[in-house]
């Protein structure tokens, strides 16, 4: 599936961010997970890098997780003194997809 055809009429209905945990608290290396209106998702290891399409959210939530990134939301509540310092006024990039920017479709994962 192509890049056009996987996100044709798609409107984003939630995103997640999410936190490379063994940066954790020297680091903030983020990850972005997109849930669309049809149900479909995709994930971001990074602003401008490959976007990975998936069938649905717990594929695209996998992928993420077997790379060692942790939800930001369970991770606010679940974190150390230290973790939450850091985490403490720190706020999800803001990344802006490209035409240029690869894409690759997964369907599932793994």
């Amino acid at each position: 599936m192509t890049k056009a055809e996987f996100y044709k009429h798609k409107r984003v209905a939630r995103v997640e961010w999410w936190l490379h945990d063994p940066d954790l608290p020297d680091g903030l290396a983020w990850a972005r997970l997109r849930v669309f209106n049809d149900g479909t998702a995709d994930s971001c290891f990074g602003d401008g890098t490959t976007l990975h399409g998936f069938l649905n959210a717990d594929n695209a939530d996998y992928i993420l997780s077997e790379d060692e990134f942790v939800r930001l939301g369970d991770l606010l509540e679940d974190a150390s003194e230290e973790v939450a310092a850091r985490l403490h006024g720190a706020s999800p990039p803001v990344w802006r997809d490209t035409p240029e920017q690869p894409c690759e479709y997964r369907g599932t994962y793994p």
